[in-house]
């Protein structure tokens, strides 16, 4: 509040005080003079005393001045009365009445009664509070004044000094106040604008300020309205508005009383994760929930608008070589490249997402089955000429894809995606860089289909001991003597029938489980063996896969093993495939030395399927090749073939090695063997597997014939 203002309002009270008790003064007089009451004048008295001291607090001086002319009789009979009754009185009325006014009346004779008396009294008191009432309500103007201005300064500061932005409108929707903060958005006076422009919106988002001016022409609030606008200096912000219509007592618009809170970081952060949400962050491909979401969909138009769509399922053939062989990094690379091969060449309206690790989903929308393997098999095409090179080697993969419609009784999600993921593994088996499509009453993917529901719970099998081990004798060639078995593994379902290796381990390979079912079979075979063989002098090989010769915390499991059971280490041998050890090197190298100190042996296991077998065989220091088994089931059929087995055995030899024969199924190939002094046989010609017990002898079968038996798949 001014000053100026405040005496004014000072001078008004001033007046309301004068007006108000200036009669009341003189009427106390009047009393006094006509009934000679000594309270009547003191009461004038004071009165006067009393507004001559208010008025001297509001710092107005002399009202009491300009009422009347300086009394002369009043004054002098007013005088002469108090003498006699109270001396300080009359003095102090002295003093008073020289400058001030009283109405002058002619002396009347009176006498004293209680109503005078009363009547004075009253007038006093009235008086009095009367005063009093309005020092009070000073005080509380003054107060209320002094909250205002510190409220008003609070606002201010708030309003400078906050992150949100304060603004109002007139009537005709221009500015009329912008709170001091809102100089980083424009530099120029914004007063008078409408706040449209002063805001300076985003031309391509002309949608958004057109629903505001919606609402600011219809008067309506304004409720977490999201704007986008440039500064001044052409920076991006993004705002939160919120604003209310101002009316008077008349329901006249009046104009809007706004604040609007920047978010942009907010709403830039609230991006980053929906698109961390919906994408894939490797290959910039929609990820398996956005992918989920869409095929859901497509399911509810399959149903609702009998719209056909396709559904395909696609698994990278040979992308574990280069990323075991070239490392994550670059097999990351390789799977950015592929995902923009694939993305730009399939239609707009097609969805391609990334399911997890090398496998796609392709969503083909309003697509029939024909057109869809039409689609695929260009992506096959496409992806078997790519050529990926790293430090100047090429490597080629390729594409397997398996197709199954999405028509109006389709299944759900998860059933969709599991009959498209049989279908890829139909055509990786039909031989890979192949389509596969598959209708509603493909029996065959019923038939696998059931076979994964029974073996899919792979830990729930460990616990209801539906694994089972098996031995098959390994004997010399020569004096036919056994010393050395390998643990074969089989595995019975919830209905007791027996369920092949070669179909639960890839799977188990697919879903990260084969580590568990490693980490079972060595610790049931070390754990056990002396139960199995009391003598201690049988070796037992067991197979390991990949994923187990790179868990580092394999090695130390296996070291705790041989040390809880006593088995000596020397009886432990551990068969690894050639393709997994070339693929994880390093990681083969570190485990095989590890425990080679300690006494375990070594078995390189399908040794000749690969050409470039002898290379590596320096640098892996095995006990033992065991020789692919198509190699010697077709010794005798093709002539080079019993080359390459001479030819492996000799290398052999020369580095200390034994070899160990597969799949000697007959006398022929026994013989033929012995010929090329191969050391080792093991084959359904020698003896079959048998169930792994305590208590009895876990020799194997008798050697004899068994032509055209096929051995399942080791593990």
């Amino acid at each position: 509040m001014s000053t100026g203002q405040a005496l004014k309002e000072r001078q008004f009270l001033a007046s309301i005080s004068h007006y108000l008790f200036e009669p009341v003064i003189n009427l106390s007089v009047i009393l006094w003079h006509l009934f000679k009451t000594p309270l009547a004048g003191a009461t004038a008295l004071n009165l006067w005393l009393l507004l001559s001291t208010y008025s001297n607090s509001l710092g107005v001086h002399g009202w009491y001045h300009t009422v009347s002319p300086k009394p002369c009789y009043l004054q002098l009979k007013i005088t002469a009365s108090l003498q006699t009754t109270n001396a300080q009185i009359a003095s102090q009325v002295l003093e008073v009445t020289n400058t001030s006014s009283l109405v002058q009346l002619p002396r009347q004779e009176s006498r004293h009664s209680p109503m005078i008396i009363w009547l004075t009294i009253s007038l006093f008191l009235t008086s009095l509070w009367v005063c009093v009432l309005l020092m009070i309500v000073y005080r509380c103007r003054t107060y209320q004044a002094r909250l205002l201005r510190e409220n008003e300064e609070r606002y201010r500061d708030l309003a400078h000094l906050g992150s949100d932005l304060f603004w109002e409108l007139d009537k005709d929707l221009r500015i009329s106040y912008l709170s001091g903060n809102f100089h980083y958005l424009q530099d120029e006076d914004l007063t008078d604008k409408t706040l449209r422009q002063a805001l300076a919106p985003i031309p391509n988002l002309e949608a958004d300020w057109e629903r505001f001016d919606e609402h600011l022409h219809q008067h309506q609030p304004l409720e977490n309205l999201t704007l986008r606008l440039h500064t001044s200096n052409k920076a991006l912000r993004i705002f939160k508005l919120n604003a209310r219509p101002l009316f008077d007592k008349h329901n006249e618009f009046q104009g809007y009383r706004g604040v609007q809170r920047e978010i942009t970081e907010e709403y830039n952060l609230t991006q980053t994760i929906a698109y961390q949400a919906t994408y894939d962050p490797l290959t910039g491909l929609i990820n398996r929930n956005e992918f989920d979401t869409r095929l859901r969909q497509a399911i509810k138009r399959a149903r609702e608008q009998r719209i056909q769509s396709v559904l395909g399922y696609l698994d990278l053939d040979q992308f574990k070589v280069v990323n075991d062989t070239a490392g994550h990094l670059v097999g990351d690379q390789l799977l950015a490249e592929l995902a923009r091969l694939l993305q730009q060449n399939i239609r707009s309206s097609d969805s391609l997402g990334r399911l997890g690790g090398d496998e796609f989903g392709l969503l083909l929308e309003g697509c029939s089955l024909e057109q869809g393997k039409i689609i695929s098999q260009a992506l096959v095409d496409k992806i078997k000429d790519y050529q990926f090179t790293w430090q100047g080697r090429q490597f080629q993969v390729g594409v397997s894809i398996g197709l199954v419609p999405i028509l109006g009784d389709a299944y759900n999600v998860v059933e969709l995606l599991s009959r498209a993921d049989l279908a890829c593994y139909k055509a990786k088996d039909l031989g890979r860089g192949r389509v596969y499509l598959a209708d509603y009453d493909d029996t065959e993917l019923d038939r696998r289909h059931l076979e994964l529901v029974q073996i899919a719970n792979i830990p729930q099998a460990i616990e209801e001991n539906r694994f089972h081990l098996m031995a098959q004798p390994i004997i010399s060639l020569f004096d036919e003597e056994y010393h050395h078995v390998e643990i074969l593994l089989r595995l019975t379902d919830e209905q007791g029938k027996v369920v092949h290796p070669n179909l639960f381990i890839p799977m188990a390979e697919r879903y990260d489980m084969v580590g568990l079912i490693d980490r079972w079979v060595v610790k049931t075979v070390l754990t056990n063996y002396y139960h199995y063989y009391p003598q201690a002098t049988t070796m037992v090989a067991i197979n390991l896969s990949g994923s187990s010769l790179s868990d580092e915390q394999f090695t130390a499991f296996v070291i705790e093993l041989l040390q809880q059971s006593s088995m000596p280490a020397e009886m432990l041998c551990f068969e690894i495939t050639e393709t997994t050890t070339i693929s994880q090197l390093d990681q083969a190298l570190k485990f095989i030395t590890t425990l080679k100190n300690l006494g375990v042996s070594f078995a390189l296991d399908d040794f000749g399927s690969g050409v470039s077998s002898f290379g590596y065989l320096r640098s892996l220091p095995v006990d033992y090749l065991k020789i692919d088994g198509d190699l010697i089931r077709n010794i005798d059929k093709e002539p080079y073939i019993q080359t390459i087995v001479d030819m492996v055995n000799q290398v052999a030899t020369m580095m200390g090695m034994k070899t160990i024969a597969e799949f000697v199924e007959d006398d022929m190939i026994l013989a033929r063997l012995r010929k090329l002094n191969i050391n080792y046989g093991q084959g359904y010609g020698i003896g079959e597997p048998q169930p792994l017990c305590a208590g009895r002898k876990n020799e194997g079968g008798e050697m004899r014939k068994i032509p055209e038996v096929s051995k399942f798949q080791d593990f």
